[in-house]
């Protein structure tokens, strides 16, 4: 994929060709995403979902955003969760790119009722298949899912907590994260065994996608 040039503002119209040329996202795709942004403009000021700033950045900050985790997981990838997923970034997004998967799956797990209602419009809107669980996510019964995601959720360490259960063998943990990258993966790494890879984010030059692989619970280790 062409690296983007971050430091001049780009028209909506260009991000949404790049999604098409560069990561094979359809038409319809990109209209489900203009619903989604006529209806997360209609609700901001009701409740808190983004802040009000990044609306006028929404193809970028949101949806090139959450986008890129999708060429990150595994080609057979069908079942992913996405914890605490507030205005439904970036589990939503996955969501409406994986529709013509066979098999695709995704669980939005959102403690919040007026965001778990936020997110059950979007969807409506977007025609796009979800599941929506409105708990908190310590409540909800796990299984092992193929992709982990979760965007400014917690720190790393808690993030391996809460994602532990829902491990399986071949389970990817796709985590963006900011600048405060290197702190987060040392202290996890006090509690936990595994494999991480720092991806650069094309939508933020200051952040990243942690990849983490193979995770178990050092001996002794403090968790939940």
């Amino acid at each position: 994929m062409r690296p983007l040039n971050l430091e001049t503002s780009r028209a909506a119209l260009d991000v949404q060709e790049l999604l098409v040329s560069d990561y094979g996202v359809s038409r319809e795709t990109i209209e489900r995403f203009e619903a989604y942004q006529a209806i997360l403009t209609k609700w901001a000021p009701r409740i808190n979902l983004v802040g009000a700033s990044t609306l006028a950045a929404f193809w970028d900050r949101h949806i090139l955003d959450s986008a890129q985790l999708l060429p990150l997981a595994r080609p057979d990838a069908r079942t992913w969760v996405d914890f605490g997923s507030g205005a439904g970034f970036p589990g939503l997004v996955i969501a409406a790119l994986v529709q013509s998967h066979d098999g695709a799956h995704v669980t939005l797990i959102e403690a919040s009722a007026k965001r778990c209602g936020f997110l059950r419009e979007a969807a409506r809107a977007m025609q796009v298949k979800v599941e929506i669980i409105n708990d908190k996510l310590e409540h909800v019964t796990p299984h092992p899912v193929d992709i982990i995601t979760a965007r400014a959720f917690t720190a790393l360490d808690r993030l391996l907590a809460y994602a532990d259960p829902w491990q399986g063998p071949q389970t990817q943990a796709l985590f963006p994260k900011g600048e405060e990258v290197s702190g987060e993966l040392a202290q996890a790494s006090t509690n936990w065994l595994f494999k991480s890879t720092i991806h650069p984010s094309v939508s933020d030059a200051r952040g990243c996608i942690v990849e983490v692989t193979e995770c178990q619970a050092r001996t002794g280790s403090t968790q939940l």
